[in-house]
């Protein structure tokens, strides 16, 4: 054979292998959608460990899951819907890792049974008012039932809900047992912890077998909980002193829960609580070190070695650390006059609910709290609780903590934390004390999917995960309002037109 020839066809077997790798591309491109989405051309903001390198790139969702994500434009056909997003960025869903979407806001249960129709509005707008403000997966850190579950999950609209079982494991007596009539309060938390130094105030038909550390736990795994939430609380407010969970309890819960695959999350915001929790090394602390006790009257600029002392072993120790600065903000708040006046409350409150807050059975909870007050005196009160509040997250944020992004909404009977609108405020009071733009993103995203579990799922932008994002038209690593830009959210591979979640009514 000529060398001619045989140069010839080592050409057209190159041709073919170039051919083959080419149209093995092509193939591995081409994508035939049956319920897709495609956003082209737009900036995608997210991160699997914190840190960004935004880019302008292209996604494709498939019916509910992420199935292609690059910088290059992807081959599709079939039935799809096109998004431009020139100009624009994409974030993945934020995530709000302590709510309670079992209240109304500013009612307690006798308001929702003497106002029905109000209980009716809010609970149909809640979900969607959370949406509105990007947030696509909820934790309810309370006790839930499985009817409000399925009432929540009802809502032909709504974020993922996770929860933590029927009750919290608090300790008999315990906070938030306190606060409710002693004839109900057992049956009311089925997952209380027996308490030894309790025993005579607990009903002899509670067993102590089943309230063990090990037993509470297995009943929240069984109720389908991914967390176990614990409290370490011992009064406020004039409360008499209450009991705290033991360290050989609260070891017992940790261990328990991690034998479960559940994550162990403890109330707690006083530098006793902190250093406790951070000594037991808990997963998580369900909120930030406001309440300073000795120290709380120290300059707001000075932070005193006690507290470093317990961030740091936070830190050492990477316990997630929940700020939660609207819980202080949200009760201010109830002594602002013009607070309900704020247009962003019409976007997420039903307006006859809003209304019955300025009526003076609405105040109820304000003339409870500031009866004997100025807006002044507690102005002052609360702006020296906020500023050792975001004095110790800023610290936290300086020096590699774990911060999670939850609002406690609400954290008490206010009006002052509305679902979503709490959410934005909380990230920017978070902007405010200092916190980098990005830890900020990365809380309310990858820290918190990875912190419970949820990663494999959600909290960033890849393909194979859930198809909860957020489009919005300024670019959230360079400013706070870019969260309330928000145009579409996409859930579950829905597209959303954010205006069409605000209130109707």
């Amino acid at each position: 054979m000529s060398s001619i020839k045989i140069l010839s066809m080592k050409k057209i077997i190159l041709l073919t292998i170039i051919f083959q790798l080419f149209s093995c591309k092509d193939t591995q491109d081409r994508l035939n959608l049956a319920q897709g989405v495609y956003i082209s051309n737009i900036t995608i903001i997210s991160s699997e460990d914190g840190n960004y390198s935004p880019y302008i790139g292209h996604l494709v969702v498939e019916k509910d899951k992420i199935v292609y994500v690059d910088k290059n434009e992807p081959s599709i056909s079939g039935k799809f819907e096109k998004i431009d997003g020139t100009g624009k960025f994409l974030v993945p869903g934020l995530i709000d890792s302590h709510v309670h979407a079992t209240e109304v806001q500013g009612m307690l249960p006798h308001h929702m049974e003497k106002y029905p129709e109000l209980t009716e509005e809010f609970n149909k707008q809640m979900p969607r008012s959370y949406l509105y403000h990007g947030f696509t997966t909820l934790i309810n850190l309370g006790g839930i039932s499985e009817e409000q579950i399925a009432s929540f999950n009802a809502q032909p609209i709504k974020p993922d809900l996770f929860h933590t079982g029927r009750s919290g494991a608090s300790v008999a007596n315990g906070y938030p047992m306190n606060f409710a009539p002693e004839q109900f309060r057992f049956e009311g938390t089925p997952n209380f912890v027996y308490l030894e130094s309790e025993a005579d105030n607990i009903p002899d038909k509670f067993e102590p077998s089943n309230h063990t550390p090990k037993a509470v736990v297995s009943r929240i795994k069984n109720s389908g909980g991914i967390a176990v939430k614990s409290y370490y609380e011992s009064g406020f407010r004039g409360m008499p002193k209450l009991p705290v969970p033991t360290k050989s309890i609260m070891n017992d819960l940790l261990n328990e829960a991690h034998l479960n695959e559940l994550v162990l999350t403890v109330h707690g915001n006083s530098l006793e609580a902190h250093s406790f929790l951070a000594d037991v090394g808990v997963d998580v602390i369900a909120h930030g070190l406001w309440n300073w006790g000795k120290y709380k009257d120290v300059p707001k600029d000075s932070l005193p070695t006690e507290i470093r002392n317990a961030l740091d072993l936070q830190i050492q120790k990477q316990i997630g650390y929940t700020p939660t600065l609207t819980v202080i903000a949200g009760e201010e708040a109830l002594a602002d006059d013009t607070f309900l006046s704020n247009p962003e409350l019409n976007k997420v409150v039903p307006k006859k609910l809003l209304e019955w807050y300025r009526t003076e059975e609405g105040q109820w909870f304000a003339n409870d709290l500031f009866g004997d007050y100025s807006a002044e005196e507690v102005n002052t009160i609360y702006g020296n609780i906020q500023a050792h509040a975001k004095l110790a997250l800023k610290y936290l944020s300086d020096n590699g903590g774990l911060i999670l992004f939850g609002t406690d909404t609400p954290s008490a009977p206010t009006y002052g934390n509305q679902p979503g609108h709490n959410g934005f405020w909380e990230l920017k009071l978070m902007d405010e004390a200092g916190v980098p733009l990005d830890q900020i993103l990365a809380s309310a995203t990858i820290n918190n999917a990875k912190t419970f579990k949820l990663d494999s799922d959600v909290g960033s932008i890849k393909v194979g995960k859930k198809a909860n994002l957020i489009l919005m038209t300024k670019n959230p690593l360079k400013e706070i309002e870019a969260y309330n830009t928000i145009e579409n959210i996409v859930l579950g591979g829905k597209v959303l037109i954010r205006e069409n979640l605000s209130v109707k009514y």
